[in-house]
């Protein structure tokens, strides 16, 4: 259908579970959209906006709306659902697709893309699926394979592009019968913007953040950015922590999520309350990047996992997941080790241990530059431009 329409016609709904990830991902998927002349939906769960604050969540709805983006809340829930409520939720997006005479879609997120792939097949509306980590990988438990893999087979069918953000899912694209595949790298992040910051004012925002933290200068900061969260494995770097009995070692975690009082009880417990902060949303993280020593990103699964690359760009030597989207930027030692055993206790602990006996300084930052925002947005300007058939910006004279 939306082959067939000019521009002028086009109208592209962005879906994703939690209004988190359109905060996090999808500003610049809208700007673009915006640029080559089509309006701009937004279909998410304002209410319960996942690694966001309600009042951000507030703030990012009022921002778009500024913008000229039509906002529509779509009550999905986190994880797999209900079935109740995942049939809310595909109601109520076949509901947005008649009465907005949505033409293409954008869909982010397991849930969300799969609900988002039945509302275009119902409605027959084209669709993007941009996967930001597959469930199954090499490297994944066999049970993925078994759950997982069937059901993203069975939705390849109705899906007429999938975009991949790791070189992993590329190749494991080539089983799912997908009318389209593409590879992009990553999301896009501010890499340019961090490597003008002036180093005179790194060392400032260092001595600020470490003074804030009460960080003294012999002692050695760790950080982990993320989502308080199983999947983000934080319990793993507090145990290592405490099995090496140097209270030399602070660590601080920025983020939000359902895992905070867990994590406070395992705090407790472990009697880590000196040497652990948990410093909640944060968005800004400059300063927090600049005054670590050590990033410790050890997620059992990520698509690419921004919070590893941001401390990379800004010269943070990492700790990451071999078994993930990580290794398409941890390329040498020089920036960052991976480990095969996440989980492992011993492992971090030693992995740890290492990068404070040999502390390492990223200088060569070339190996990142193709994860900046100015190729990632030419990438996906094009896939966009095949896909809905959108023939130029809104100043295109030719």
């Amino acid at each position: 259908m939306s082959k067939e329409l000019g521009n002028s016609k086009q109208n592209i709904l962005i879906v994703s579970t939690t209004a988190s990830m359109i905060d996090q991902f999808n500003l610049h998927n809208i700007a673009i959209l915006q640029q080559l002349g089509v309006t701009v939906h937004v279909a998410t769960n304002f209410l319960e906006p996942g690694t966001i604050t309600k009042s951000l969540s507030n703030h990012l709805e009022q921002k778009l709306t500024a913008l000229g983006v039509k906002c529509h809340q779509v009550d999905f829930c986190r994880g797999i659902g209900t079935h109740r409520a995942n049939k809310k939720a595909l109601n109520q997006l076949c509901r947005i697709i008649k009465d907005d005479h949505i033409t293409g879609i954008h869909a982010h997120s397991p849930l969300g893309g799969i609900i988002a792939r039945r509302a275009a097949h119902k409605m027959g509306v084209k669709i993007i699926y941009t996967a930001h980590g597959l469930q199954f990988f090499k490297g994944s438990p066999l049970k993925n394979w078994f759950v997982f893999f069937p059901v993203e087979w069975f939705y390849a069918h109705w899906t007429d592009a999938l975009v991949t953000i790791n070189s992993d899912d590329y190749q494991v694209a080539r089983y799912l019968p997908v009318k389209q595949r593409y590879y992009i790298p990553g999301v896009g992040t501010d890499i340019k913007r961090v490597l003008a910051i002036d180093p005179a004012h790194q060392a400032a925002l260092r001595t600020q953040t470490r003074k804030r933290l009460g960080v003294l200068d012999d002692e050695y900061l760790i950080i982990s950015i993320g989502e308080l969260s199983k999947r983000k494995n934080h319990a793993t770097v507090l145990k290592a922590i405490k099995r090496l009995n140097n209270p030399k070692i602070k660590y601080v975690i920025a983020g939000i999520g359902a895992e905070k009082e867990k994590l406070i009880s395992l705090i407790n417990e472990l009697s880590l309350q000196r040497q652990v902060q948990l410093l909640g949303y944060l968005d800004n993280l400059d300063g927090l990047y600049y005054a670590a020593d050590l990033n410790v990103f050890i997620s059992t699964r990520e698509g690419l996992g921004l919070g590893g690359l941001d401390g990379i760009a800004h010269g943070l030597y990492m700790i990451g997941n071999a078994n993930t989207g990580m290794k398409d930027y941890v390329t040498s030692h020089e920036i960052g080790s991976l480990v095969t055993s996440p989980m492992d206790v011993n492992t971090i602990a030693a992995e740890i241990k290492k990068a404070m006996t040999h502390p390492h300084q990223i200088t060569d930052l070339h190996s990142i530059m193709k994860f900046d925002h100015q190729n990632v947005d030419q990438q996906m300007t094009a896939i966009y431009r095949q896909e809905f058939n959108l023939k130029g910006d809104r100043n295109d004279k030719s």
